[in-house]
């Protein structure tokens, strides 16, 4: 793979001193950034090597994607050309009044977003879940995929999107033991605009898919006539695809000192930040469509054959509705948070003290379904059975997910003389959501089931209950002004003294994961995979290890017998696994990472700098999840391999750099 970054920034100041008790800051800054990365293999020339027939793109310099149960998937990216450009316009006015500290602002900014992506997908996607031989690599071996997709290259990006933000707030000294903030903000959230309308939704009442009025002239010709295509007026959506809120955020908060002293103050405060969802909406999901598109193939046997198999693992072009799109609720809300907290701090002897405790509520949260898939039954699928049968699949992103966070945060500090400063600390966190980051970073994931949504609300993968970290500075008591070597000559001064060693601990607990299966469609929805069915706890009391972290037993794909919860053949039950998410956690994590630092002056216009970190320094493993899919006979519940984290991450194994910086 190849990448090159680009990025150039300025910025221009202006602070003034309107009079005594008011000042003005004036900012505006641009930037660019453009990260293009591309691998050097083309895609039709591969697709021609291996004698795969069916896709006709030109050359792109990315490849097609296998993927085979049991083995690892082609890992290609994106071919990405991606410049982007900011500006922004900020001033803030300072005015002190008796007891009061006033601020208002305002922060405005223009973003261009261009470029154009090719995804691996340009050249096919192969699926090989083993539902023919019973194992995917003799699935592969035999050339007959059970899912093959193509996509169509999007075109160039062309986005324009303007944010706006104005707050007033005000800090009021009541009395030298209490102090009190209050403010607000108002955000304009405004959907991105498209240059030259490439930009689509889908329309849910009547099916059809939806653009800006000036989109018309850049739809793809060979896009499927079946499907109808019109404009945002004569749907009636917004001009842009979306809609345009005007939110306004309060926040409150206090300083009181108890006991009139300095050693004990309680602090809390509440507010409302709001989650800006537009950018990564109108770069990413709002792009393809009618102006690009993707097609899905599902195979099947008949009388002995399949429908298509290497080297011609596609159907023949409008023999069944294979079109996958995206859809926006054209009045998607703006998510947002609510945070309040609570935090007495106590000063005892040298040690300081601090207890709090953290709560936020997130509403409104984007979450996707797929539109075409049909109610769970015992009726096996077809396309007849399907909302919109001229489509696939149609994700479709809505706002009204949840999530709920509470933590208990102790933390202490203390320093010893000059020398050696420590600080340790733990969270207990409790976090629920209805709403998983995983599957989308933009929109959230699809959930299993378009009509329940409850099963959903389970624990957030990305949040650990428990954390512990510590950490210390410590300066050797060695050279000018320490215990040892302080009328030292000086040559054995400034090699000896300054030397200071620092250490970062963390202990916290195993990441949330979801057991899985693969391969069947129980439901018959044309929902391959998913969650299985939950016969027992999961969980080993005792005996755990890398060859068995959690009870497999405990699980089943739905449709199969008792006595063999996975079986090859399972019954079209018509419904989807009880098992809940993020039910199970991984290996904990402990690191600690250490640095060896030393300052040498050389001469009053040079410094030397040196530097040793050493990450992992107890080279204690941190081992990644275990093979969470039921469907790998075998190798289900194991861990394959360890955390390989980058320097200072804590995770993989011991790395040791040693740095060099020479300032003049």
């Amino acid at each position: 793979g190849v990448q090159r970054r680009q990025s150039k920034a300025g910025v221009f100041s202006w602070n003034h001193t309107i009079s005594p008790t008011m000042v003005n800051e004036f900012r505006f800054g641009a930037s660019y950034h453009n990260n293009p990365y591309w691998i050097e293999a083309v895609g039709s020339d591969i697709l021609k090597d291996v004698g795969i027939q069916g896709i006709s793109t030109g050359p792109y310099n990315t490849a097609p994607v296998f993927y085979i149960t049991g083995v690892s998937a082609t890992p290609w990216e994106d071919s990405l050309y991606n410049p982007v450009t900011n500006y922004q316009w900020i001033d803030n006015v300072s005015i002190t009044r008796g007891k009061h500290l006033m601020k208002f602002g305002v922060d405005a900014g223009r973003v261009q977003v261009n470029g154009e992506s090719t995804r691996p997908e340009t050249y096919g996607a192969y699926t090989f879940s083993g539902i023919y031989s019973g194992f995917g690599y003799a699935d592969f071996l035999l050339g007959i995929p059970q899912t093959t997709s193509v996509t169509i290259p999007n075109p160039p990006r062309d986005f324009r999107g303007t944010t706006l933000g104005i707050y007033a707030q005000d800090q009021y000294k009541v009395n030298r033991s209490l102090t009190l903030n209050f403010g607000i903000r108002y955000e304009l959230a405004k959907p991105y605009s498209s240059k030259h309308g490439t930009m689509y939704s889908f329309d849910p009442r009547t099916g059809s898919l939806v653009i800006p009025d000036k989109g018309v002239e850049k739809l793809n010709p060979l896009y499927p006539r079946n499907i109808e295509v019109i404009t945002a007026s004569a749907a009636g959506f917004p001009a842009n695809l979306l809609e345009t809120h005007h939110l306004f955020y309060p926040r409150v908060g206090f300083a009181y000192k108890l006991f009139g002293g300095e050693k004990s103050v309680i602090r809390g405060g509440y507010g409302i930040y709001g989650n800006a969802i537009h950018t990564a909406l109108g770069a990413q999901g709002m792009t393809g469509g009618p102006f690009s598109g993707s097609v899905t193939y599902n195979n099947a046997i008949a009388n002995g054959v399949p429908l298509f198999s290497f080297p011609s693992p596609f159907l023949s072009s409008g023999s069944t509705s294979t079109q996958n799109v995206n859809g926006f609720n054209p009045s998607l809300k703006q998510p947002y948070t609510q945070q309040w907290n609570l935090t007495l701090e106590q000063q005892i002897a040298t040690v300081g003290l601090r207890v709090a405790y953290l709560g936020t509520r997130s509403v409104h949260l984007l979450y996707r379904r797929n539109l075409n898939q049909p109610p769970a039954s015992t009726t096996p699928y077809s396309v007849s059975r399907r909302f919109y049968p001229v489509y696939n699949q149609i994700i479709y992103t809505d706002s009204g997910g949840t999530q709920s966070y509470n933590a208990l945060e102790v933390a202490a500090d203390k320093k010893y003389g000059n020398n050696l400063t420590f600080s340790t600390g733990w969270t207990w966190a409790k976090d629920l959501t209805d709403t998983l980051d995983a599957g989308s970073p933009w929109s959230g994931q699809v959930i299993q089931d378009q009509f329940d949504r409850n099963v959903e609300r389970t624990n957030n993968s990305t949040t650990r209950p428990h954390r512990i970290f510590a950490y210390s500075l410590y300066t050797l008591p060695f050279g000018k002004g320490q215990r040892f070597l302080s009328n030292a000559r000086r040559p054995v001064r400034h090699i000896l003294g300054g030397w200071e060693l620092g250490a970062i601990m963390v202990i916290q607990s195993g990441q949330y994961f979801t057991p899985s299966f693969s391969g069947f469609d129980p439901s018959n929805t044309q929902t391959f995979g998913g969650r299985p069915d939950r016969i027992g706890n999961g969980n080993l009391d005792s005996g755990r290890s890398i060859g068995r972290w959690f009870d497999t037993s405990a699980f089943a794909i739905p449709g199969c017998p008792a006595d063999r919860p996975v079986c090859t053949n399972p019954a079209a039950v018509g419904r989807f696994g009880n098992s809940a998410q993020n039910i199970l956690a991984g290996p904990r994590l402990i690191g600690l990472d250490a640095t060896l630092m030393k300052a040498f002056d050389l001469g009053e216009r040079f410094r030397l700098n040196l530097r040793l970190n050493v990450a992992n320094a107890l080279n204690h493993p941190s081992f990644n999840l275990p093979n969470a899919n039921i469907t790998s006979v075998g190798t289900v519940g194991t861990i394959t391999g360890q955390s390989r984290g980058a320097l200072g991450g804590q995770t993989g194994p011991r790395e040791v750099d040693l740095g060099l910086r020479l300032e003049f």
